[in-house]
């Protein structure tokens, strides 16, 4: 039996019918029942309870079903190969969003970006993000996956502690070993860092890409140009990183630590900085110390490199999707719709600390010391801010960058035997023809379209 659900409201905000087939759902969801998975980490889950509730007073009789865990993709998996998946998946951890696109996983959401934006029905939905931020979620001409966040990410430091030794932050890499020597000098380690998990470390790695190479070197090396990896600048970077541990700027034992196990022992005045996101804050918020307080900066220039020391990585991953098979396609759209809005933007705000890349999203919201310096680094970068794109891409790339960083800084590989491992992976992906390629352009000629 065919039924339309909710004329009166869904049309009017859609401006199409939506019809559904009486299929069921899982358990004891039904019809009118929205089902979201999504990743439970640093951010929590409040800000998407919120959100289901705003979509059920939006919706008088639906109903939002969302539930979260840590290895999501892993509790659904069979459900995807059985057809049967959530109306709405996030997922960061052991999955490839792009492998998924190109295996007829993920509808697209070319209707839900001309829908009028939730509580603003003067604008366009896609009119409502911020410039950019739809960017890395589109394949050729259509959108299929949608930013959660505008992440920043470089070296978070304690700011008590700097201002009680004096300490600035640096703006050439020759001011910032000479801080490094100071604060060991204390007995306090420099850095710490997630070392079960080198991606945290490879914050640093690609802050110095791009502070040498300039975004010519990021988008070579996301476009798998040949011989890319193995450019002296790649090398210079890898050597740079190794450096810091050489020089015992990092806290011994840190290879073994998870995430939170590194940046508590960085709350607890061990260590002075931490490489990380702005999710720190919200996902150690039960652990942090009394008067505590922690602002972001840039890794510095490098002395004849490309990047500015006010450059810092900054992007919306887009990593929010809606299944192809889902039962309630459209439902699960405007359960992006509400989530993705102005209003709860603002609420993610208040209950995460984080920012979402919506316009307004910061309106008559107190601002947390932590995101406050997030977005004054952002500003003070004028424009210059920079990200990579193979990780998100491939697979092999992703594992195998990962592995060659370990092995770089706990193994004690060349610089050269680094940039050589990475190339040859870039290599085979360039030669298999089975394995779809991806390309991005350097963000002016974007910028001219």
């Amino acid at each position: 039996m065919k039924e339309k659900v909710g004329l009166a409201l869904m049309a009017a905000l859609y401006m199409i019918s939506i019809v559904y087939k009486g299929r069921g759902g899982i358990g004891n969801l039904d019809e009118r029942t929205m089902e979201g998975a999504f990743f439970q980490g640093g951010y929590g889950m409040e800000w998407l309870y919120d959100a289901g509730k705003e979509f059920e007073r939006a919706h008088p009789g639906y109903k939002a079903y969302i539930w979260g865990n840590p290895r999501v993709w892993d509790q659904t998996r069979t459900r995807f190969l059985a057809g049967n998946p959530p109306d709405v998946f996030w997922g960061i951890h052991n999955i490839n969003i792009w492998v998924n696109l190109q295996e007829g996983l993920v509808a697209p959401l070319d209707s839900l970006m001309e829908a009028p934006a939730y509580g603003q029905e003067h604008i366009k939905f896609k009119d409502s993000f911020l410039p950019g931020a739809l960017d890395s979620g589109r394949y050729e001409g259509h959108q299929y996956f949608l930013p959660i966040t505008f992440a920043v990410l470089g070296l978070w430091y304690n700011v008590n502690m700097f201002e009680e030794h004096g300490w600035r932050p640096p703006k050439t890499w020759e001011e910032f070993l000479e801080l490094c020597d100071e604060i060991k000098a204390t007995g306090i380690a420099p850095l710490v860092h997630q070392g079960r998990y080198p991606s945290y470390y490879g914050i640093i790695f690609r802050a110095l890409l791009y502070k040498i190479g300039g975004y010519r070197l990021l988008v070579d090396l996301d476009n798998l140009v040949p011989g890319a990896w193995e450019r002296p600048d790649v090398v210079r970077a890898a050597r740079m990183c190794r450096e810091l541990i050489d020089r015992g700027y990092v806290l011994e034992g840190s290879s073994a630590f998870t995430h939170t196990e590194a940046q508590m022992v960085w709350l607890q005045g061990k260590a002075a900085m931490v490489p990380c996101g702005t999710w720190l804050e919200n996902e150690m918020k039960e652990a942090i110390p009394p008067g505590f307080r922690m602002r972001i900066m840039p890794l510095p220039a490098v002395s004849g490199g490309k990047g500015s020391a006010e450059a810092i990585e900054a992007s919306a991953g887009a990593d929010l999707w809606v299944p192809a098979q889902a039962k309630h396609k459209e439902l699960g759209m405007e359960f992006l719709r509400i989530l993705l809005s102005k209003k709860m933007a603002r609420n993610f705000v208040r209950k995460v600390g984080d920012l979402m890349p919506i316009k307004g999203a910061t309106e008559g919201v107190e601002i947390p010391e932590a995101l406050q310096s997030a977005l004054d680094a952002v500003r003070e970068a004028k424009g210059e801010t920079f990200y990579m794109r193979f990780t998100d891409w491939y697979e092999e790339m992703e594992d195998g960058a990962e592995n060659a960083l370990a092995a770089l800084l706990y193994e004690g590989i060349s610089p050269e035997e680094f940039a050589y491992r990475i190339e040859m992976i870039a290599q085979r992906i360039r030669e298999d023809p089975t394995i779809v390629k991806y390309h991005r352009e350097l963000p002016e000629r974007i910028a001219r379209r």
